[in-house]
């Protein structure tokens, strides 16, 4: 007998499990050719099968051959899923720090935790890992492939993240508003994927950058937001004589709170009693909590501001209720049944540790919606998170003035 047919088996088996497991992680503009490694494979398998046919007329062997080439692509899916660490790993970039003569001028990195704009299975495999490292329940790897297909299907919702662009509108906001009157520019940077914090401040380095102040363009201190400013440190850049000051985190803006709760109350026509606001965080794994304790404290003092600046402008308290996206409870149809069942007939969504738009208020605060509103039948409303709002900008700008105030006071210290 021959094996040549059972060895074109084995072979397109395994292929076309690959390609499968692929198919499921791969960006969409390589899925053409994906499935087109696929379909060679599947015409292989039948090759192979139709050969075994050929040589033995024997329905028996033929059967068998069948399940010689599911368990190939069975294993073919398997071996592709255990890869995907190795094969989707963001490559690390340690940027050289080269210096270059003091230009005298402060210069500002607006630092956000921001996706990038198209899905990248990189940044799913960083995430995956990052979780497996806090000992967060993590699903088989053979369900693995499903989480990227699922983000990768997000993306497709919102027709690409709009995080970026958002940030970039804020840096251009900053720029264009110096508290000083003496116009500067504004760096952006990204603590996940580039251009990184480290890159950002390396290439100012190289330009005469002595003295940046990163304002870090969040509610709460992640643990994001500390590995970024973690890897610039690590350059050793006081050796090089340049100072770095990072700003706060606005948990403790009473601006941002007071926009939020604007933007809240907006949706409603009055501020009678039939209105409700579920103030919606992000929400993160209580290993992830653990680690980073001061990241929830942060968040938990803004929603409460912002509870408190609602209650200010008239809305009862008994109709403000807190939700998380993910991980935590209660989720947002829990709360909007809850509001539902003291009475609310309109409900508005606020995000509570979301300042620019993103696939979170794109994609899942919307579903989130949609869910409660088949479940309640009351209308619901999506606050759009501040973005370029004058008091966003307001309070990154004191930020900023803060940082240089600090900056001055290091440079005139004669010990440094």
């Amino acid at each position: 007998m021959g094996f040549a047919p059972w060895e074109i088996v084995l072979i397109a088996g395994v292929a076309g499990g690959a390609t499968t497991c692929a198919a499921l992680v791969a960006p969409r503009r390589r899925l053409v050719w994906i499935g087109l490694a696929g379909s060679a494979a599947a015409a292989l398998l039948a090759l192979g099968i139709g050969g075994v046919w050929r040589l033995t007329t024997r329905a028996d062997a033929t059967v068998v051959v069948g399940l010689v080439g599911l368990g190939a692509s069975l294993g073919g899916y398997a071996l592709c899923a255990a890869l995907l660490p190795t094969l989707t790993r963001p490559r690390m970039v340690s940027p050289a720090l080269v210096t270059a003569p003091d230009d005298g001028t402060a210069h500002v990195i607006l630092l956000a935790d921001a996706e990038h704009d198209t899905y990248r299975p990189g940044d799913v495999t960083r995430a995956l890992e990052l979780y497996e490292r806090l000992e967060v329940p993590m699903p088989p790897y053979l369900a693995r492939p499903l989480v990227y297909a699922s983000e990768r299907s997000r993306y497709r919702r919102a027709s690409g993240s709009p995080a970026r662009r958002a940030v970039r509108e804020v840096a251009a906001a900053l720029a264009t508003h110096p508290q000083d009157e003496s116009p500067y520019a504004v760096e952006t940077a990204f603590c996940n994927g580039g251009p990184s914090l480290a890159e950002v401040v390396a290439a100012l380095a190289a330009r005469g950058g002595r003295r940046i102040i990163v304002v870090a363009m969040t509610v709460a201190r992640t643990r994001a937001f500390d590995s970024a400013i973690g890897d610039a440190q690590s350059l050793a850049l006081s050796r090089a004589g340049i100072e770095m000051i990072v700003t706060d985190p606005l948990w403790a803006s009473s601006g941002v709170a007071s926009a939020a709760a604007r933007r809240a109350l907006a949706v409603f026509s009055g501020h009678g009693r039939e209105n409700g606001v579920v103030l919606v965080a992000e929400g993160s794994p209580w290993q992830w909590d653990r680690q980073y304790p001061a990241a929830t404290e942060q968040s938990t003092f803004f929603a409460q501001r912002l509870r408190a600046e609602l209650i200010e402008r008239g809305l009862p308290a008994e109709r403000i209720r807190q939700a998380w996206l993910d991980w935590e409870q209660p989720d947002v149809p829990e709360a909007v049944r809850h509001l539902a069942a003291l009475g609310a007939t309109r409900i508005a969504l606020v995000p509570v540790d979301l300042l620019v738009e993103n696939l979170a208020s794109a994609v899942d605060l919307p579903q989130a919606a949609e869910q409660a509103a088949f479940e309640t039948a009351i209308r619901i409303e999506v606050v759009s998170p501040l973005g370029d709002d004058p008091a966003l900008i307001s309070a990154l700008l004191r930020q900023i003035a803060r940082a240089s105030l600090n900056l001055e006071g290091l440079a005139g210290d004669p010990d440094l």
